[in-house]
């Protein structure tokens, strides 16, 4: 095996190879990148059993071959080097690499490519595609909302759905749901929904990037693969039902508030700073043009803020727990946001003004005088 590649091109990819690499294998080999060099191309490959990488990048390609090497040796190597090529190679037989750049030389013992686990990159079944810079936000916008309760495994991932032409995907702990919609690009009858690992669903966003064009979604019967120039990506599908997220979004508000998002965003957060003893609660109230922010601690303090908002409807007075509120506002992606309040005791929705395809529903917090 002998090849060279640009020095930032394969840090860039060992990057991402080596967030899919976990620390905690089941075995050795988990731990350790596939080279595997052929047809005139460089393919790295790293999996942890639960979902899987693999990259081509640009390399000049002097002689074909497969090595596993030490992720983050290797990485730790090559981000180190000069910005220059690096040329790889290895004798036939041997588990032995040379890593040479300008005047720099490392030699690192890995394993043989046979050894490597075989990725099930499937090319077959229904697909779907969606804009890589689309779905990188549609990520980002419901991740945060992913319950971390491991005995609740369906509410660890992302829930996705492909359906009319449209790709969803939602998040929920239980306390708060996230909802994203977006154009996508189907057969006539290309509808699939499955539950995807949060971690997987994270570490695709990374891997977008500043990946551009369309991303193309293969759906099987265990796993997902996620296809885009040079690079797929492919993890597996967390079994169970995820619960019926539609009814739990208000649907007759008693109250709209109209306000903007950064604002919202800074007196929630500076409310917050004497609610931290309280469960982190944070009470909305309003009057005409006005929405009040409070909060009240025992013993530690208390806080109001009041700003400008276009306040419709009934009177509606609810406590919220202030982190809830600040992981929608800081991924809203709007100048302003509409506060949708049915009743103290009732879940509240939040929603960018003038879209609809971006909800997040949160549960009140009961608060005693």
């Amino acid at each position: 095996m002998r090849f060279s590649v640009n020095q930032q091109q394969f840090t860039r990819a060992l990057q991402l190879a080596g967030r899919v690499v976990s620390p905690r294998a089941s075995m050795p080999i988990l731990n350790y990148i596939l080279l595997d060099v052929c047809e005139g191309s460089l393919r790295m490959v790293a999996t942890d059993l639960e979902m899987g990488i693999e990259l081509t990048v640009p390399a000049t390609v002097h002689d074909d071959g497969a090595l596993a090497l030490p992720a983050r040796l290797l990485l730790e190597i090559v981000s180190n080097l000069p910005e220059s090529d690096v040329i790889v190679s290895s004798n036939g037989g041997e588990t032995r690499a040379s890593i040479n750049c300008e005047a720099a030389r490392f030699d690192v013992f890995g394993l043989p490519g046979s050894d490597f686990p075989v990725l099930p990159f499937s090319m077959e079944g229904v697909t779907a595609s969606v804009d890589a810079g689309v779905l990188r936000g549609m990520i980002r916008q419901t991740s945060f909302a992913v319950s971390t309760d491991e005995s609740r495994p369906f509410l660890t991932g992302i829930y996705v759905i492909v359906a009319g032409g449209k790709i969803r995907l939602v998040a929920t702990d239980g306390g708060r749901l996230a909802l994203r919609s977006a154009e996508a690009t189907t057969g006539e009858t290309a509808e699939f929904s499955a539950i995807i690992p949060a971690k997987a669903m994270v570490e695709l966003m990374r891997a977008l990037g500043s990946v551009e064009g369309e991303v193309r979604i293969l759906y099987g019967e265990n796993q997902i693969v996620f296809v885009l120039p040079g690079m797929r990506f492919t993890t597996r599908i967390i079994a169970g039902q995820f619960p019926n997220y539609e009814q739990v979004i208000p649907r007759e508000p008693k109250q709209r508030i109209r306000v903007g998002a950064e604002r919202f965003f800074r007196a929630i957060r500076r409310a917050s700073i004497t609610a931290r003893d309280a469960a982190n609660v944070v009470r909305i109230s309003t009057s005409e043009g006005v929405l009040t922010v409070a909060s009240n601690t025992p013993d530690v303090g208390r806080a109001q803020e009041d700003i400008p908002a276009e306040v419709e409807g009934e009177a509606v007075q609810a406590a919220f727990n202030a982190k809830f509120l600040l992981d929608a506002l800081a991924n809203v992606d709007a100048a302003e946001v509409v506060f949708e309040l049915t009743g103290p005791l009732s879940p509240g929705a939040l929603r960018p003004v003038g879209r609809e395809d971006y909800v997040y529903v949160l549960a009140p917090v009961r608060v005693y005088s």
